[in-house]
């Protein structure tokens, strides 16, 4: 899986959700994206998209690209597979 990230103020978040649904849906809902968000003040928020290519991080403007060990402990899960989820980040791997 490929990551990236960018922080946005807290009402832009929709936004992210909404593409993500988007994107993911025309993938069939592909077990190899995840949509992560860590709260880090109430008004901002840092998102992290996982995708299997590096073409569809292109539609995420503004998102830098990082690594799995680059997401803090404890994300929230906004859109994915909760069992790759909690594989990924519940069980330490």
């Amino acid at each position: 899986m490929l990551w990236a990230t960018r922080v946005f103020d807290a009402d832009f978040s929709v936004s992210i959700e909404e593409l993500f649904a988007e994107q993911s849906a025309a993938l069939n809902h592909s077990r190899e994206m995840m949509l992560l968000l860590i709260q880090e003040t109430p008004m901002h928020h840092r998102f992290f998209v996982g995708v299997p290519e590096q073409s569809l991080l292109d539609v995420y403007v503004g998102f830098e690209p990082c690594l799995r060990r680059d997401i803090p402990p404890a994300p929230t899960l906004l859109a994915g597979d909760q069992g790759v989820f909690q594989a990924m980040f519940q069980s330490g791997g």
